[in-house]
């Protein structure tokens, strides 16, 4: 088997794996010196074409969390899927070895499952994955990458297809009924994912009401009622979309935070999608919300500005402690001086990148918070579209734009179909203390800090 070459590009160096619908083979790109999965469907499968799809709905989506597809060959045998090869074990593996897993755990991976679903379900033709299951999870360093999409579909065809080809025990109920589906199915198949690392079992439904949560898992009775709404019978009892789904799991992991992860120094990336467009401002006032809750930060300069060194002359209150110069209360450090930042001096650190580019994007992408400052007006919407093309993959990024009424606010959000999107408050003066209602439910909002 190691000396097979397929197609003159690859070496096969064995089986990874097989089901019943497809085998997928361990290869190295012989050029290249990179490894590939090969994923071989029969076309002598009575499903040969429904399993083909998966190729073509894969190529078209760009997410940190979906496998690559490079290449699709084919002979007289079948067809041969060229994927990037994930480095990592099952979540069924996992768990099956090690048992249910910790809350923490549990809270980090189902946001990162939302993430990831919630991109499917708005992309320009949006998808259902209905097929959620550990073996379909690889755990890649503490990230998640979904394979096999041989059962999605769009959800434009979801009317149009009697059958569906989904796992006993963690397909939602109504794929097995005449009813139509909608992304509360895959808002079930997370449930189920969910219920599996609580408790390390499946679901199968002998009733339609499962109980079984509250006896199983070792995990919160906060987080036992998420898990419980996922996995009601009845869609209409369910969280209405994933997105519903992510706010209750981003408000347990704040709590989780807040017992556990005082010490650690947060870092908060600012950038824009052009100059001029309020990164220093929306830095600034970040720093201010911070301070007001007697919260330890640093303004660090992330950009060739210059603006802390031109401060240093025209602001009021101006004071320098161990080379740190504090600005109307800030605590700011230029450019030149980023490298002596100890960050165990500060819970958080503020980071003004200026306009984001090729250059400082990785970095920028590294932040612990990402918020992204945008403008609306016709003479901004190319920044905008560039910046989206940059970052289109990444959904963890809050997007704030200026200068908006609440109806062009909504006119803006609706075109986008982000969900993380928000309203600048408007405020001229960034170093004004943040007492307003609006201002610190903005902050609370934006940063999800109590």
């Amino acid at each position: 088997m190691q000396q097979e070459i397929w197609f003159q590009k690859y070496q096969i160096l064995g089986l990874l794996g097989k089901g019943g619908n497809a085998k997928v083979y361990l290869a190295e790109h012989i050029k290249l010196k990179s490894l590939r999965a090969i994923k071989f469907i029969s076309k002598n499968h009575p499903l040969y074409d429904l399993q083909l799809k998966e190729a073509f709905v894969l190529k078209n989506l760009k997410h940190s969390c979906i496998p690559i597809i490079y290449d699709i060959e084919e002979n007289e045998d079948g067809s041969y899927i060229i994927e990037q090869f994930l480095e990592g074990k099952t979540l069924k593996s996992i768990v099956s070895k090690k048992g249910p897993f910790r809350e923490e755990l549990i809270i980090r991976f189902g946001n990162q499952l939302c993430n990831l679903i919630q991109y499917l379900h708005s992309v320009e033709r949006p998808i259902l994955y209905i097929d959620l299951k550990p073996e379909n999870i690889i755990l890649c360093e503490n990230t998640l990458k979904l394979v096999d999409f041989g059962s999605a579909l769009f959800m434009d065809e979801a009317t149009a297809h009697p059958n569906y080809y989904a796992t006993k025990g963690y397909a939602a109920p109504e794929l097995y009924t005449n009813k139509q589906i909608d992304e509360r199915c895959d808002v079930y198949g997370i449930g189920c994912l969910l219920y599996y690392m609580a408790t390390g079992g499946s679901i199968i439904h002998d009733s339609k009401e499962v109980n079984h949560i509250d006896y199983l898992g070792r995990c919160t009775k906060r987080l036992k009622k998420v898990i419980c709404r996922c996995l009601r019978y009845s869609p209409s009892q369910r969280y209405a979309s994933v997105t519903k789904l992510s706010e209750q799991l981003s408000a347990l992991k704040q709590n989780e935070q807040n017992k556990t992860e005082l010490s650690k120094t947060v870092t908060i990336a600012i950038g824009g999608s052009q100059s001029r467009i309020g990164v220093t401002h929306m830095a600034f006032r970040t720093c201010k919300y911070l301070l007001r809750g007697r919260q330890l930060c640093i303004y660090q300069e992330k950009n060739a500005s210059g603006s802390v060194w031109s401060m240093r002359s025209i602001c009021n209150k101006v004071d320098i402690h161990k080379g740190v110069y504090v600005i109307e209360g800030i605590p700011m450090i230029p450019s030149y001086q980023c490298a002596k930042i100890d960050p165990e001096d500060y819970q958080f650190i503020v980071q003004d990148f200026g306009c984001i580019n090729e250059d400082n994007l990785a970095e920028y992408l590294s932040a612990d918070i990402k918020l992204f400052v945008l403008g609306s007006k016709e003479w901004e919407l190319k920044h905008m579209e560039h910046a989206f093309r940059m970052m289109t993959e990444y959904r963890d990024i809050n997007c704030l734009f200026n200068y908006l009424n609440a109806k062009q606010f909504q006119q803006i959000v609706k075109s986008l179909n982000r969900d993380n999107c928000f309203r600048i408050p408007y405020e001229p003066d960034p170093f004004t203390n943040i007492t307003a209602q609006k201002g610190m439910e903005f902050f609370q909002d934006v940063l999800h800090l109590n």
